[in-house]
């Protein structure tokens, strides 16, 4: 898949068609449906993407067929592009999600099994997570407690001391200028401090405190991450939104739970989740509908490392299991999962989404 200039590794697997439904057009590999925002103009807010998709291996494919709609499984509009491997869809409103399908038919008119849908919001700023250059990839950093110094190896090497001690690394697209600014959260004195990448000038907000969980993320889908804690004690979200600025305090979940927020719906909104060991259950509040699930994976030690695994634009959930050193991940969109063997013992994951 490639987004906005960015590589990312993803096959999406298209279902295997029965004998009834078409006669040769078997399981169709579409691999990294592709997103541009090419332009984004007009009082009509009107904005075009630009799909791209691997051609299927079948002999007698004619064409395909793009099917789109503001609802995750609900596409209200459909596209014969033709036996091309490219297109665009024009007339999107800014500020929308959309989400996607495509189909190949053979030259009998029959159509294959849809694709795992992608989805993108238009018209909002992406950043990547991990890049502080601003090359649309991660960087490798770390961050030095001892010394309070973030050290960042990407097109130039650089040092920046920024916070220390207790502090919490909080990095996150605070500015959204796509770059993925430094920032700590202290929880001594609730205070967020952030070092803004473009400029560089800085800030200091008084956010949460005490045994409050930082959760920085964009709830709002505007591409800049809004400043956020969860409070175990309560059971509270309390979500400093950047745009506007106001503010939201939504009770979810609570005292042994862990807060594993994620856009779990690809709408490019963080949904409100955690995970709750004592029962193995992922608690998702959905945050564009409000709506909710309850999906049993994992528990008892395992540690939740939710990420997009498959490259579709929605996060799988995901355990890591430390007494065999297995990643269980469910995917989103298929669904099917997996478990792959990869660390273990007192390993700690790593995962940036």
């Amino acid at each position: 898949m490639r987004l906005n200039g960015t590589d990312v590794a993803v096959e999406l697997l298209m279902g295997r068609s029965t004998a009834t439904c078409i006669s040769s057009l078997r399981a169709t590999r579409i691999c990294g449906l592709m997103f541009l925002l090419l332009l984004s103009a007009g009082a009509a807010q009107a904005a075009t993407l630009t799909l791209s998709w691997n051609p299927s291996p079948e002999a007698d494919v004619a064409g395909y067929v793009v099917n789109w709609g503001n609802v995750s499984g609900v596409y209200v509009n459909s596209l014969d592009v033709g036996n091309q491997v490219s297109s665009q869809v024009t007339g999107l409103v800014n500020g929308l999600p959309y989400y996607f399908i495509v189909r190949a038919y053979n030259t009998a008119g029959m159509l294959s099994n849809p694709s795992v849908e992608v989805s993108r919001r238009v018209g909002i700023p992406i950043s990547v997570a991990g890049d502080f250059i601003g090359e649309k990839k991660a960087d490798i950093t770390v961050f030095r407690p001892s010394t309070g110094t973030w050290y960042v190896t990407g097109s130039s090497n650089s040092a920046t001391v920024w916070g220390g001690g207790d502090d919490i690394p909080v990095a996150g697209d605070y500015d959204g200028d796509g770059k993925i600014d430094i920032a700590v959260f202290r929880p001594s004195t609730g205070t967020w401090l952030i070092r803004y990448s473009g400029t560089p000038t800085s800030a200091a907000i008084v956010w949460g405190g005490g045994t409050d969980i930082p959760v920085p993320g964009d709830y709002d889908g505007d591409g800049i991450t809004d400043i956020a804690v969860f409070r175990p004690s309560t059971g509270t979200w309390y979500i400093r939104y950047s745009a506007t600025p106001t503010s939201a305090a939504i009770v979810w979940g609570g005292g042994s739970d862990i807060p594993v927020p994620a856009d779990y719906d690809g709408d490019s909104k963080i949904d409100i989740a955690v995970f709750r060991p004592s029962n193995g259950t992922w608690y998702i509040r959905y945050t564009a509908t409000p709506t909710s699930a309850a999906l049993t994976w994992g528990g008892g030690n395992d540690i939740p490392v939710p990420g997009d695994y498959d490259g579709d634009g929605l996060i799988d959930i995901a355990v890591f299991r430390p007494s065999n050193g297995t990643w269980h991940i469910r995917y989103t969109g298929t669904p099917t999962s997996a478990a792959i063997i990869w660390g273990g013992g007192s390993d700690i994951p790593i995962l940036k989404h």
